[in-house]
């Protein structure tokens, strides 16, 4: 089921960039396109800046884009809502940290969009987003040491490395990074 496989990219490209950023998961699961849509929950706490949930959110869409290629306007509606919900996820963070209102500049939201596209163009990133989609598709639900056995320390290095260079870009353009 295509469908069901695009779930498992999207929950999978939130896992693999919740390691890229510092702050990994601590679990994953993905319940079927109908029930639940499944969920990857980055640890880290202090550690998710506005910055680090911003990329988590948007990885998810972007690994299930990327997935369906050409099928994605079968499925638009679906993954638009889905990353309609992890937007509206992040907001809410943002309120409960008392953020209420913030704005993303252009530059921002251009810096954002480089890291994300930097990092799901390498094909070691990538295929850790395949890896960890094929391991939701089989069990449905994978532990911390499950994920952390799928997604090596590199991808944590390289996410790391992409954050610290646009650092100052960013920090000029959003005061809550």
């Amino acid at each position: 089921p295509l469908q069901l496989q695009a779930l498992a990219h999207h929950v999978a490209g939130h896992v693999v960039m919740s390691f890229a950023m510092g702050c990994p998961a601590v679990s994953a699961a993905i319940d079927g396109p109908y029930d639940d849509p499944g969920y990857a929950l980055p640890g880290g706490g202090r550690k998710l800046t506005i910055r680090r949930r911003f990329l988590i959110a948007m990885a998810g869409h972007q690994a299930e884009t990327r997935f369906l290629g050409e099928a994605f306007g079968l499925f638009a509606d679906t993954a638009n809502e889905r990353l309609a919900f992890d937007m509206l996820h992040v907001m809410r963070e943002f309120e409960a940290m008392g953020l209420r209102g913030m704005g993303a500049s252009a530059l921002f939201r251009g810096q954002l969009g480089r890291v994300l596209g930097d990092l799901l163009g390498r094909a070691a990133v990538w295929d850790r987003i395949v890896d960890v989609a094929e391991a939701l598709m089989a069990r449905r639900s994978l532990t911390a040491v499950e994920l952390a056995g799928l997604v090596p320390a590199e991808v944590a290095v390289l996410g790391l490395k992409l954050l610290d260079e646009t650092r100052p870009q960013a920090e000029a353009a959003c005061s809550g990074a």
